[in-house]
């Protein structure tokens, strides 16, 4: 089979990387233009942009505005793995400038930089056939290692296991598998939905429901957090009530007007809710708090008057838009971090058995819940 060509801006990647390592580009040295990209690989502006972000993302590199891109004076050209390549990818959903990818890549890099080694990032945009041929070519390509998001459909068990028999450095982060003993770094999900829960229990509430978007037997993440919300039910004697249990609504919302439907759908869950008392929810993330939020000031109905709501991720939408949302704060920073750790030790041969890295979460206490006692 031929083998399928890089895009091209890893082209001109590659080519950059290849200048500094055999020095002919040295720290503090301005590096090729856009333009001049441009013209020797023939490709848009766009793609020569793209690759020079690639090296700046990677901490390679820094932009003077006005006079182009350097390199960083305190770059490690050389490092301990001088026979191998010092890449790491990162392969990831989506790449915002703001919330929690961009924490899960700086934690990572700064890691990887301190050790002389680079961090790649492949975004995948949500799309499973992408993030697919990403995993299908890790171990041809030449990176050394992987940090790897997994969707909520866990498609590719059967790569997964190759890089686990080949004993490839890789390190999952925000979710596990617990078919496979891939080494992780996530947050501690099940304290976390205790202290959600016990929070709204320790203000009166005890018709309190949990509400997930996705299948909670199928997301670690969540799975996790429903655990710790059932733990805090017990501990305080209340009785589990499955019809305060919703998840994987979204399955059932398609079609061409998707967000008229999923309007439709979270206000029948909150009407369904409310007529059976519930007075409080525990909700699988942020966005779908705010997606709750929305539909409650659709309905003319108030958080906290009308019911209180917990979130997860303490996104920074929410400070954005001044949004007084109680929730769970993850740090994103310390995952991609202690995973970037993770896999430079199975790298240099310090660790060959599966690693559990679980990252405490906090408890930020807003004015979404409204007190019953």
């Amino acid at each position: 089979m031929q083998e399928e060509k890089k895009p091209l801006y890893s082209q001109i990647v590659d080519y950059l990387l290849g200048l500094i390592k055999n020095k002919e580009i040295l720290p503090g040295d301005r590096l090729p233009t856009e333009l001049e990209l441009m013209e020797k690989f023939e490709v848009s502006r766009i793609t020569a942009k793209r690759a020079l972000e690639e090296l700046r993302s990677m901490g390679l590199i820094y932009r003077k505005k006005g006079h182009g891109s350097f390199l960083n004076e305190q770059i490690a050209v050389e490092n301990s793995n001088e026979n191998s390549q010092s890449i790491i990818s990162m392969i990831i959903p989506y790449e915002n400038s703001t919330g929690r990818f961009i924490d899960y890549i700086r934690g990572a890099g700064d890691y990887l930089y301190s050790k002389g080694y680079f961090l790649s990032i492949n975004c995948t945009d949500g799309d499973d056939i992408k993030e697919r041929d990403f995993l299908m070519n890790i171990m041809s390509s030449g990176i050394s290692g992987l940090i790897y998001y997994p969707t909520n459909r866990i498609t590719n068990f059967d790569i997964l296991s190759t890089l686990y028999i080949k004993n490839f450095p890789i390190a999952l982060i925000d979710k596990y598998l617990n078919s496979l003993p891939l080494s992780y770094s996530v947050s501690d999900n099940f304290k976390g939905g205790c202290d959600a829960c016990s929070t709204l229990i320790k203000e009166g509430h005890r018709n309190i429901a949990f509400l997930s978007s996705v299948n909670i037997e199928g997301v670690s993440s969540v799975r996790d957090r429903f655990l710790g919300y059932c733990k805090a039910l017990r501990s305080h004697g209340i009785e589990i009530d499955n019809e305060f249990i919703i998840d994987d609504f979204l399955n059932s919302v398609y079609g061409e007007d998707f967000e008229k439907n999923k309007k439709d759908k979270i206000t029948s869950i909150i009407k369904t809710l409310m007529e059976k008392g519930v007075t409080a929810i525990v909700c699988e993330n942020d966005y779908t708090a705010l997606d709750i939020m929305k539909q409650l000031s659709d309905l003319k109905l108030q958080v906290p008057n009308d019911i209180s709501l917990v979130g997860f991720d303490n996104l920074e939408i929410l400070e954005q838009f001044g949004i007084s949302l109680t929730t769970i704060e993850q740090d994103f920073y310390e995952i991609g971090k202690k995973a970037a750790e993770i896999v430079v030790n199975s790298i240099e041969g310090r660790a060959n058995d599966q690693v559990k890295e679980i990252i405490p979460m906090k408890l930020i206490k807003r004015n979404s819940i409204k007190s019953l006692s």
